[in-house]
């Protein structure tokens, strides 16, 4: 009997010890494979999304583009090290998805990157209105889903993204058409502008703009006489289309360059002297009675004669003072007699200018 009982108590001895032993591994099973579900979400954790947000600089070379709390932006020397394409259509610092694989790639960040171009590198140059239209997209919303495109138009070679639209090689064809006739239109527009302008404009490499200030008793016949230049380009350099001019207007005069200090002085406004008490209408007056006493000459006018010929005959009258003078309008004939104020002639004198002409 006592046999037996030692039988049981060694086989409960060894079931007991068996199961511990069994636990045990169990344990260390578990805890093995926690830390490898541990280790495994760290190996994610490396891949998690950064928040990545845009930075834009004034500066040519200040940093820009893509950057986040872990990593700055690329500078333009940088970027260019990263095989990033920057020119006067595309800055790919700002690529949705190159631009943060350089900056990632050059800080040694990874990063897992969900969004897909829709064009990974485009045929040819297309415009950005036409893709916008073909992809039922506003184009603001195609502009702001794309920030590296500079320009209006999807250059040669650059990514697009946020669009639906896939184009086929037919469609591709059809927009650089429409590209390559907007441009056209755009350089004709151009030299059609560039030739207005030159039409009137001397050439800039040899003359210079100056800036003249209407004095009172001016007329562009003066003017003209002043800086050796045509009555009709001064018309056209400062849009006039008649005749008239009035004290205080600022007139453009186009002089050889070789000139300028010269006709610069003749061009500057007179300094207007404090001292200098201001005209009173009694002195406004006595003017107008002098003239009306006889202070004038009389002119008759000659065939194919217009106001601004006579006027242009006498230094300092205007096509406007003959015509209040004499209470006439434009429409004068042959054998007409005007009167002209010799007060108003700058350069009178009763030897050059005779009581009748």
């Amino acid at each position: 009997m006592e046999l037996a009982w030692a039988n049981v108590i060694f086989v409960y001895m060894r079931i007991s010890s068996t199961i511990q032993i069994f636990l045990l591994l169990l344990s260390s099973h578990g805890f093995m494979h926690a830390a490898s579900l541990q280790e495994d979400t760290t190996a994610h954790a490396d891949l998690v999304e950064v928040q990545w947000e845009l930075v834009r600089s004034p500066a040519t070379f200040e940093p820009a583009g893509w950057q986040s709390m872990e990593v700055p932006a690329l500078t333009r020397v940088q970027a260019i090290k990263m095989g990033l394409t920057i020119n006067d259509f595309v800055d790919e610092r700002f690529d949705p998805v190159k631009g943060k694989q350089a900056v990632s790639r050059y800080y040694g960040l990874e990063s897992d990157y969900a969004l897909q171009a829709t064009v990974i590198a485009a045929p040819g140059t297309v415009l950005l209105s036409a893709v916008a239209d073909e992809g039922r997209i506003k184009l603001r919303e195609l502009e702001s889903a794309n920030p590296h495109l500079t320009r209006d138009v999807l250059p040669k070679g650059a990514a697009l993204y946020g669009v639906e639209w896939i184009p086929g090689p037919n469609d591709w064809t059809a927009l650089v058409e429409e590209q390559q006739t907007y441009e056209a239109a755009l350089l004709a527009q151009y030299e059609k502008r560039r030739k207005q302008v030159m039409s009137f404009m001397p050439d800039p490499s040899i003359h210079d703009a100056i800036t003249y200030t209407v004095r009172s008793g001016d007329y562009l016949g003066k003017i003209s006489t002043t800086f050796g230049v045509k009555v009709s380009d001064l018309q056209k350099w400062n849009s006039i289309k008649s005749n008239i001019i009035y004290p205080g207007q600022k007139l453009t005069v186009w002089v050889s360059s070789n000139k300028r200090e010269s006709l610069q002085v003749a061009a500057a406004e007179p300094k207007k002297n404090p001292k200098a008490a201001p005209t009173s209408e009694k002195d406004t007056l006595k003017k107008e009675v002098l003239a009306l006493a006889g202070a004038y000459i009389t002119y008759e006018v000659k065939p194919g004669d217009t106001l601004w010929d006579i006027a242009n005959k006498f230094p300092g009258v205007s096509a406007d003072n003959i015509k209040t003078w004499n209470k006439v309008d434009e429409l004068i004939k042959a054998g007409e007699r005007l009167k002209i104020n010799t007060l108003t002639i700058t350069d009178y004198s009763p030897d050059k200018y005779p009581s009748t002409l």
